[in-house]
């Protein structure tokens, strides 16, 4: 009797959620909630409920563009959305293509706007991102207390029975705390990237997003593709920290620096890549002893060795204010495992490294970048035509090989 009685509370909460669910009464309605929290009020691109026509025509093909800057078209007349519209024929069907990107937007933000563009019947949410992952102060541990605190609350907030109390109690649905606030115009705290620990964080929190803006367009009914953003290589590193055992005291590191950019200067690529080797030999984490070496293999015709030291100089930077290969790598394998499709157009970038190199020893203008990571009207014009195949592909997101370049199954491409 004593167990009858303490059980039969819990026999009536199960009796009445079974009813709940077969009545379709007090379902989730809730979002499911993002780690990181935004101030209250917030409501990105509000001015989407005055531009974008609801319902949406039967004969329109609805667009969104979703990142940071580069989707933007930051220190551009026409971004890749642009271009993409001047490409697009749907054979008389009209074409929308709404640029969701926002200079700085890490990938906590483009999820909270993938959940905005949502709200609009989307047919795709084309995704370039990668660049901001550094850029607030934005860390979280799939492990720890908040991560705990969140799952709870999403297993209470499947309960019917338990949304029924609090739509008697009148709760609101979402009491997440806010953190952050509603826009983002840039960061003066460098270096940006502190230790390994906080980049292993951030990558578990970037992972956790791409999985998540790919779910949310699934069950908008869109298909999502995903691009990891790409560096510009030829950039110096922004912030070239020593390691701990490097002897920085000496003066010879000051005399190291200055001939090999005199050296690099003179277009004296033997004498670089011994610079760059006596460098690299002292102190490995030196990321412009890197960027160094593989200029030097640029100028001496040795193209994927030079290719691959600017990546390893990428990796080292401590800015961390442009995709570097633990970003782009997460973004790969979350894209992958989440069933998204992954578009990889970071050999189109690089294809044409060499010709990039001569131009920037010369002193000449660049054609791909602008900078560090913002490509020019050419290079967007390369992203949108990676983007228009796929959009135009009869086979894009239902082939399980998926066109050159492009993964919609779990295969990640390679670089």
């Amino acid at each position: 009797m004593k167990l009858l009685a303490v059980s039969l509370p819990f026999l009536l909460l199960l009796v009445l959620e079974l009813v709940f669910r077969v009545a379709g009464l007090f379902p989730d309605t809730s979002t499911r909630l993002n780690p990181v929290g935004f101030a209250a009020g917030t409501r990105f691109f509000s001015q989407w409920d005055e531009e974008i026509e609801q319902p949406k025509p039967e004969d329109t093909l609805r667009i969104f563009t979703l990142g940071g800057s580069c989707t933007y078209g930051f220190r551009v007349q026409r971004s890749f959305s642009d271009l993409m519209v001047e490409s697009l024929d749907e054979d008389g069907r009209r074409v929308e293509v709404i640029n969701g990107g926002y200079p700085a937007f890490g990938s906590h933000r483009v999820l909270a706007i993938a959940r905005r563009a949502a709200e609009f019947s989307p047919d795709w949410f084309l995704v370039y991102m990668g660049h901001n992952e550094f850029l607030e102060n934005v860390f979280y541990d799939p492990e720890g207390l908040v991560a705990r605190m969140e799952q709870a609350g999403e297993l209470a907030r499947s309960l019917r029975v338990i949304n029924g109390t609090r739509a008697l109690l009148g709760e609101p649905v979402n009491v997440v705390r806010s953190q952050l606030p509603a826009e983002f115009f840039g960061n003066n705290n460098y270096p940006l990237i502190k230790s390994e620990a906080e980049v292993s964080l951030r990558m578990a929190l970037l992972r956790e997003h791409v999985m998540r803006i790919v779910e949310v367009g699934r069950q908008a009914g869109a298909r999502v593709v995903v691009v990891p953003a790409v560096p510009n290589l030829l950039s110096p590193p922004g912030d070239s920290v020593h390691g701990p055992r490097a002897d920085v005291g000496s003066g010879q590191w000051s005399q190291l620096d200055h001939d090999a950019d005199r050296q690099f200067k003179g277009r004296d690529w033997q004498g670089l890549g011994e610079t760059a080797e006596t460098m690299i030999a002292l102190d490995e984490h030196y990321a412009l002893a890197h960027f160094w070496n593989g200029l030097s293999l640029l100028g001496r015709g040795r193209i994927e060795e030079g290719r691959a030291a600017l990546v390893e100089a990428n990796r080292r930077d401590r800015r961390g204010t442009r995709a570097n290969p633990a970003v782009i790598e997460t973004i790969r394998r979350a894209t992958a495992d989440a069933g998204g499709i992954l578009v990889s157009v970071d050999e189109v970038f690089h294809g044409p490294l060499e010709a990039e190199f001569q131009r920037m020893a010369a002193g000449g203008v660049r054609e791909l970048f602008v900078d560090h990571c913002h490509p020019t009207v050419q290079g967007h014009a390369l992203i949108a035509a990676a983007l228009v195949e796929v959009v135009t592909s009869d086979k894009a997101g239902r082939s399980s090989t998926g066109s050159p370049g492009t993964s919609p199954g779990p295969d990640v491409p390679r670089r």
